[in-house]
């Protein structure tokens, strides 16, 4: 791509020369279409943000250094547009030829609305001029003043005479319009109205140089032109250019920067005296505006863009026409003469000053590779031989290889393609003898059977190929670059390698030795070698700022040092280190450069295409990058300076753009994002988006700035602070509502927990007191009593064995019940054999009449399954005592228990009086001690329900015969399961 690159400059510079030997700036052309989308251009804007603003028949284009950016219409009849102008408020504005007026917002070209129907009903709108407030809109035949706000005309001012305004322009405050022959209209003034002048013109435009307003007849007519200050008109002389060249339009870049604009190229004027001169020619000119920066911006009708980085870069072509202008070597002789050589072996002396050519006759064309002037001689050596600047022949005609010295004796000391050696001065009248040895043994050492040219004897260093040589500034040695070392030779015959640290040879291509003593060697691979008494010191290389490691060429001018690489013109500062490209710098990027020269007050580059000389600026000094703007973004939305987020909208695109144009691949950027980022981080030119995704709740700042690699120019520090919110949850007032909330749930939670705690402790109580109701129920004195006047009746029945277990029996149940006193829940093993054990003394007391049997279904065994304690045996006791006791014959009592998923269910049926009945008796017995009611039997369970949150219940049924007698009482009872190890006793 480079060389591509550098084509192309060299096609354009040739293109530029054509058969002119006048000088012009040199200037780069945009491509089309790879840079630029067309070749035609109406007209151009530098905004005060820093953009150049193209209006082409493509529609409307923003520049910004590196990317042309098509701005889109909202709605239009025609992409063609022109009239470009940036309003106070710094909009921008232009029209299309279909009469429709657009301003810029929110990046979009929108279709300004004018109220007024009699604006449309115009057949030809000349030109408008927009102010802070108001649109002033001419036409061929009326202005109007409208208010920009709204679209509606405040006035209407019609023309003195038919079809007579021809050009309308804004300096600074004033509005004025210019109608034909001779009418002109200044805004504001005590009287708005049209003065007449003496002085008519037919096409005429005017423009602003921000001072003056200056106006002149376009076309081919050579009318005066005129100056309009505080409205009054001043015609100077006309402007010189040739009769036949058509005018298209004036153009002003600075106050003093007036340009007419023709199809043959643009010509810089100056209005007073009306005297011209042409800077761009051959093309069909639209326009010129220069940039913040200094650039100068050349519009053609047919051919796109050009720029011209200085009026000061001006191009010569040595031998126009002859295709000899691929410079090779240039050499300052004085501050008006220099003498340049060109790559077909064209040597010529150009004076600067009257641009004059002395071209020399040389029978050879071989590339000019060297040319070194000799101020006490006054001739001039090159590869080609001696040449004298007074006369076009040449002293005398030899090769000198690739580089010559003279000693203090004025011989000649060369440096060639096969070997080095020493000639006798060659302008001496003993130019062909051996050279004259005395006082310089290293001469003699080297003269030794070495033979040279018809058995001249001269002293030969190396049979071996050289690429430089250079004198001492003592000269008291001299330096050698050879294909595979560096010598240093001194005249006191003594000889020294010069080697990198580590031994390695060192291979230069070019020598030059600084005000300081250092050696500076330039290499075609490893850059630049600093070398300080014959060691390596420094390293300058593309690791270190080099454009490139092939050095072609050294100078020094203020203890800077000034290197050429195929790649770039550079300074360096070897102290600092800080390398500066001076070719960005001078707006000469991409030309190639094959040598340079430092003039006293100017750089002359030999190029490819022609001798560039520059007005020499010294030290580049800093300059402001403009950087227009810098936009945010969330979730789609456009956010202001100091936004605040919320939490789940916490992703953020930035959009910047940095305007440059001197060196604009050279931008570069550093960022960072304060809350994020520790250290500044750098972006190339070519990005212009930064994405934050998920960024954590704070405060952020972000901070860029545009900077040139080069160190010459940056912008200000651009500053976007905003916040992320913390989540709804993190913020302090949800917090202390939720503390507060917690607060009150804790609270309430021991609040509750304390009363229920309290409540289960009376449950417990409570269901303690129904245990000892049962306890007593099962140990009271009737049931003792019952159980003792049955063991007497066997007594005297002499049946000792029943004795013997009823007693047993009653000891048994009486432990089993004191043991159950403590236990809130017990085996269903335990609880039927207690329940046995009552059963059998009850059917002691019966004897024969009593008969019970227990049925056991269960998948479980009846250790593993968990019921209340003394829970069965309240229901059993009321079973015999009120259903089966007043019973005559058989008693019975069946007691069934049968497991299911849920619990166990426990059926005990009898074949009893019923409930009815016992009821009765009851009732005629007041004064028996009663059972175990029914009341604590429900009561138990229900706190049995609360504190276990396990429902028990339980049903009685009475039943009858088909006569309503009854048959017993049927008791069905559900416990559920209890699991011991989970409840808390």
């Amino acid at each position: 791509m480079i060389w591509m690159k550098r084509l192309f400059f060299s096609f354009l510079l040739s293109l530029l020369i054509g058969q002119l030997i006048a000088q012009y700036p040199y200037t780069q052309k945009f491509t089309y279409p790879a840079q630029l989308p067309t070749q035609v251009i109406y007209d151009m804007l530098s905004d005060n943000k820093g953009y150049i603003w193209l209006a082409t028949d493509k529609g409307l284009f923003r520049f910004n250094g590196r990317a042309f950016v098509k701005i889109p219409f909202d709605n239009t009849r025609m992409q063609s547009v022109s009239y470009l102008q940036q309003d106070p408020e710094g909009n921008i504005w232009c029209m299309n030829f279909y009469k429709e007026l657009f301003s810029i917002k929110n990046d979009t070209l929108r279709n300004y609305n004018f109220r007024d129907k009699r604006v449309y009903d115009e057949s030809i709108i000349v030109n408008y001029v927009a102010t802070k407030q108001h649109i002033w809109l001419a036409s061929l035949e009326n202005l109007y003043q409208i208010d920009k706000a709204t679209g509606t005309t405040i006035k209407k001012v019609h023309s003195p005479e038919y079809l007579g305004i021809s050009s309308i322009v804004k300096n600074g405050e004033e509005i004025v319009a210019y109608g034909a022959k001779g009418w002109i209209f200044k805004y504001p003034a005590k009287k708005e109205e049209w003065i007449k002048t003496p002085f008519k013109y037919n096409d005429t435009r005017m423009m602003s140089s921000g001072k003056y307003i200056y106006g002149s007849q376009i076309g081919k007519m050579r009318l005066p032109a005129f100056i309009v200050q505080n409205g009054v008109l001043k015609l100077t002389k006309p402007f010189n250019i040739p009769q036949d060249v058509l005018v298209f339009h004036f153009a002003s870049t600075s106050e003093t920067e007036q340009w007419i604009c023709t199809q043959t190229g643009a010509y810089l004027w100056d209005v007073e005296n009306g005297n011209t001169r042409l800077i761009f020619p051959n093309q069909s000119i639209t326009d010129i505006v220069k940039d913040y920066q200094g650039n100068y911006w050349v519009s053609t009708l047919d051919n796109g863009l050009f720029v011209c980085p200085s009026l000061n870069n001006k191009l010569y072509s040595i031998n126009p026409g002859s295709g000899f202008d691929n410079i090779s070597k240039v050499t300052t002789i004085n501050k008006d003469t220099v003498v340049v050589g060109s790559t077909k072996g064209m040597l010529t002396t150009f004076n600067i000053k009257t641009e004059s050519r002395l071209h020399y006759k040389l029978p050879i064309a071989t590339e000019i590779q060297f040319i070194t002037y000799d101020s006490t001689d006054k001739s001039v050596f090159t590869n080609r031989g001696i040449l004298n600047l007074k006369s076009p022949n040449p002293v005398k005609v030899d090769d000198y290889g690739k580089s010559v010295i003279r000693d203090h004796q004025k011989n000649l000391i060369v440096a060639s393609y096969n070997r080095t050696y020493v000639l006798n001065n060659p302008l001496g009248i003993r130019s062909k003898e051996t050279p004259d040895t005395t006082g310089i043994p290293l001469y003699s050492h080297y003269m030794k059977n070495n033979i040279f040219r018809s058995g001249l004897r001269i002293p030969v260093f190396r049979n071996a190929r050289s690429t430089n040589i250079l004198l001492s500034r003592t000269k008291k040695y001299f330096w050698i670059a050879y294909y595979d070392d560096l010598y240093r030779y001194c005249f006191s015959d003594s000889t020294f390698i010069v080697r990198k640290n580590n031994n390695q040879k060192l291979i230069a291509r070019t020598l030059y030795e600084t005000s300081d003593d250092y050696l500076l060697a330039g290499t075609s691979n490893e850059g630049l070698y600093v070398i300080e008494n014959d060691k390596v010191i420094k390293r300058f290389h593309t690791g270190n700022g080099l454009k490139s490691n092939n050095v072609k060429g050294i100078k020094e001018r203020n203890g800077k040092i000034w290197v050429n690489t195929d790649e770039s013109l550079q300074i360096i500062d070897l102290k600092s280190g800080v390398i500066i490209n001076l070719l960005d710098e001078y707006g000469l990027g991409g030309l190639t450069v094959n040598d340079f020269s430092l003039h006293p007050d100017k750089l002359l580059l030999a190029t490819t295409s022609g001798l560039v000389i520059n007005d020499y600026r010294g030290k580049p000094v800093n300059e402001i990058i403009y950087f227009p703007f810098i936009k945010a973004h969330s979730n789609g939305s456009e956010l202001t300076t100091n936004s605040r987020l919320p939490a789940d909208k916490n992703n953020i695109s930035f959009y910047f753009d940095a305007v440059q144009y001197k060196s604009p691949t050279n931008l570069n950027y550093r960022y960072k994002l304060v809350g994020l980022d520790t250290s500044w981080k750098v972006l190339s030119y070519n990005i212009a988006t930064l994405n934050f995704y998920r960024l954590s709740p704070g405060s952020y700042d972000f901070k860029i700035q545009a900077y040139d690699i080069n160190g010459i120019y940056e912008s200000d520090l651009r500053s976007f602070p905003f916040q992320v919110l913390k989540p709804f949850w993190q913020q302090w007032w949800f917090i202390f509502i939720m503390t507060c909330l917690s607060i009150g749930i804790v609270y309430l939670f021991l609040k509750f927990w304390s009363k229920r705690l309290m409540l289960r402790q009376g449950l417990k109580e409570r269901l303690f007191k129904s245990q000892l109701v049962a306890i007593r129920s099962q140990m009271n004195p009737h049931f003792i009593y019952n159980v003792l006047n049955t063991v007497q009746g066997l007594l005297y029945d002499n049946r000792k064995t029943e004795v013997g277990n009823l007693l047993g029996n009653f000891s048994d149940l009486m432990r089993k019940t004191l043991q159950a006193s403590d236990k809130q829940l017990q085996s269903l093993r335990e609880e039927i054999e207690n329940l046995t054990l009552y059963l059998e003394l009850e059917k002691a007391r019966f004897d024969k009449d009593f008969e019970y049997t227990i049925e056991i279904n269960l998948q479980d065994d009846t250790s593993d399954l968990i019921i209340p304690s003394m829970l069965l045996q309240p229901f059993a006791e009321n079973a015999v005592k009120h259903g089966l006791m007043h019973k005559p014959g058989k008693k019975e009592l069946r007691i069934k228990f049968i497991q299911s998923d849920n619990g166990l269910d426990v059926y005990i049926e009898d074949n009893g009086i019923g409930r009815k009945q016992s009821a009765q008796i009851n009732q005629r017995n007041k004064n028996k001690p009663q059972p175990f009611a029914t009341k604590a039997i429900a009561e138990r369970i229900e706190l049995f329900n609360k504190l276990y949150k396990l429902k028990i219940t339980h049903d009685v049924v009475d039943q009858y015969d088909e006569l309503k007698n009854p048959l017993g009482t049927a008791i069905h009872l559900f416990i559920p399961k209890y699991d011991e190890e989970r409840i808390n006793f």
